[in-house]
């Protein structure tokens, strides 16, 4: 999809309906029978791109879960919590153009995006052979925890959830678009990481 070639290396802002028909050899008014406009063409741009960073996550999940096979349960648990962060901060520093363009979504679409998400919710957790598709959903399949593992009392999943996608999209953004992107963004990234760790284990009780 011209699309997303075009978000993948200019973001948001270069997702024009006009380029994108030129790049596939179609007419303007061609393009205009399968998207009402710019904003449409971003939303599905926008659609994709979200797919391919809750694919990030769910491949560095399946990843710690190999890895993490042998251990302690809580540090499994905790370890593969922190698997889905990495590969969320990892898709948004290896792919700052799509990452950018995950938040352009117009109105409509982010209700969508909450419906789905809330429909997700109400299901539990979710079933390795049917993989998460959202941020949201991959999220909270991890945070389902196993027996005998529990949160403490005052934690809940919907907050953790919450916490997690606010500081794991604040970080991205400061660091591909605002004013970390200078920084050294690796020792940067593991600081946060190291951080949610350790907030992650101390909220876990056998």
């Amino acid at each position: 999809m011209a699309g997303l070639d075009l978000a993948r290396t200019g973001g948001p802002d270069a997702v024009v309906l006009r380029e994108a028909t030129r790049r596939t050899g179609v007419s303007p008014n061609a393009a205009y029978r399968h998207f009402n406009g710019r904003e449409a063409l971003l939303d599905e741009v926008a659609v994709r791109a979200n797919g391919y960073l809750a694919d990030a996550m769910n491949e560095a999940v399946v990843r710690a879960r190999v890895e993490f096979a042998n251990a302690e349960p809580k540090v499994r648990t905790t370890e593969v919590i922190l698997a889905a962060c990495r590969g969320y901060i990892d898709f948004a520093l290896d792919e700052p153009g799509w990452f950018g363009v995950c938040a352009s979504i117009s109105d409509c679409s982010v209700e969508t995006y909450v419906r789905h998400t809330s429909a997700g919710r109400s299901n539990g957790a979710t079933d390795d052979a049917e993989r998460p598709t959202m941020v949201p959903e991959v999220l909270r399949s991890v945070l389902q925890l196993p027996e005998p593992l529990s949160w403490a009392p005052d934690v809940t999943v919907d907050d953790f959830e919450v916490v997690l996608r606010s500081t794991l999209y604040g970080f991205s953004m400061l660091a591909t678009t605002a004013t970390m992107r200078l920084d050294d963004q690796s020792r940067r990234a593991g600081q946060v990481l190291s951080q949610l760790r350790t907030w992650i284990f101390h909220s876990i009780q056998k």
